[in-house]
């Protein structure tokens, strides 16, 4: 995508990792943000109480350049502060999507036909402008304009329904929120097929992702089972409706844990043989997976037995090379010194100016001897202002002072109770 314009509008996860994913194929990409309404993850809390862990929180005003969730996901961008609020603001965004080949926005519908920069806005200063909107729920019908975080999504596409703990009616968050970047990945693709339609007809695209629908898929073969056959689906917890045993396992040390799924019979006396072939293990009603779904519970205590006495990753190890699908559970400490990902350049250390020395993973498709190094890390607000103005848009010195004089751009933020 070199060569290529993207401007970001958006806020928190999805569309800050779509943007992220642009420029990591080679896009130039500007981050738009208002001083008076910026993206919120600049400023939510973070994983260190303030600057390099010091135990007195920051105000917005200094946090919001070193928040480690805005840093990681807008690395590469370059950053504009201007007030869309305001007529001229408004202009100023105009005149660099005129100049753009893509732009992403995650807000409510409503929100973007106040500012008057909706599609139909955009395509008259663009006509070719490749325009992508994320939302919970779509750009139409009754919940277009409802908020939508990924926790509420998650709710609203049935994954909720499906998780929670074995034999308990209560559903469960699923600990990640999948709707960002599985909506973020979607909306990649598209882009992709709306620049090769461009490529070939000279027309832009209005494309409309819906968190909701892009999470839907993963309750596919649920929706299925009820309508075909009536039959809903319990939650597993760490169980599987087919495979037993399937679990996640204490392992020796202090928060030590090996997840350990047996697919069919053949991966059964392949474990029983490397735990030693215990009494226990030899009963025929365990020979089955059915007999093995009859007694998980069993299984699951004596497995756990046998695996608190070995490593995680002595177990992993084992348990692979015996033809066990086995894996230990990571945490970030052990991510960031793992000899597999650190093999294929996953992280890079970057120095912030404000913060130092981060650690930034690197692109999903530039890893490996040919890889890029990350060029810069995420951009204080409003850190490129005057070059976007400038070197972008060709405005003059003196339009440059005028817009600081009235406050259309700015280098700071102005909080108000709802960011903070």
């Amino acid at each position: 995508l070199k060569g290529l314009l993207v401007v970001d509008w958006s806020v928190f996860w999805a569309g800050a990792y779509l943007g992220m994913m642009l420029h990591d194929l080679g896009a130039q990409v500007v981050k738009v943000e208002s001083p008076y309404n910026w993206d919120p993850m600049r400023t939510i809390l973070d994983v260190n109480p303030g600057a390099r862990g010091a135990q007195q929180a920051l105000p917005p005003e200094e946090r919001c350049n070193l928040n480690q969730h805005f840093n990681e996901w807008n690395r590469g961008k370059l950053s504009l502060a201007v007030a869309l609020e305001r007529e001229e603001g408004r202009r100023v965004l105009l005149d660099l999507l005129a100049r753009a080949d893509i732009f992403i926005e995650n807000h409510r519908p409503h929100v973007k036909e106040k500012l008057g920069i909706a599609y139909e806005d955009v395509r008259k200063v663009k006509p070719d402008i490749v325009y992508l909107s994320i939302s919970g729920f779509g750009q139409d019908g009754p919940e277009r304009d409802a908020l939508a975080l990924g926790s509420p999504v998650e709710l609203a596409s049935g994954l909720f329904s499906l998780n929670g703990y074995h034999g308990q009616a209560t559903p469960a968050k699923t600990g990640f929120s999948y709707a960002d970047p599985v909506s973020a990945l979607v909306a990649l693709g598209a882009i992709l097929l709306a620049l090769r339609q461009r490529r070939r007809t000279g027309k832009g695209r209005f494309i409309d992702i819906a968190m909701r629908d892009a999470l839907s898929f993963g309750i596919g073969s649920a929706f299925v089972d009820w309508a075909l056959n009536g039959r809903e689906r319990p939650r597993l917890g760490n169980r599987h409706p087919s495979y037993a045993p399937q679990g996640v396992y204490r392992a020796y040390g202090a928060d030590e844990w090996i997840a350990i799924s047996v697919r069919n019979d053949q991966e059964w006396q392949a474990l029983v043989r490397l735990m030693g072939n215990p009494d226990w293990a030899t009963d025929p009603e365990l020979a089955t997976v059915e007999g093995r779904r009859r007694h998980h519970d069993l299984i699951d205590q004596h497995l756990e037995r046998w695996t608190s006495q070995h490593c995680a990753r002595a177990l992993e190890a084992a348990l692979q090379e015996a033809g066990v699908p086995a894996g230990a559970v990571l945490d970030y400490r052990q991510l960031r010194f793992d000899p597999q990902l650190n093999a294929r350049g996953m992280t890079q250390e970057v120095q912030h100016p404000l913060f130092g020395t981060e650690v930034r993973t690197r692109s999903l498709w530039q890893r490996g001897p040919c890889s890029q190094p990350i060029e810069r890390p995420a951009p204080c607000f409003g850190q490129h202002n005057r070059y976007v103005l400038r070197e972008i848009l060709g405005y003059s010195e003196q339009d440059i002072q005028r817009l600081e004089e009235q406050g259309i751009i700015a280098s700071s933020i102005h909080p108000s109770p709802q960011h903070d």
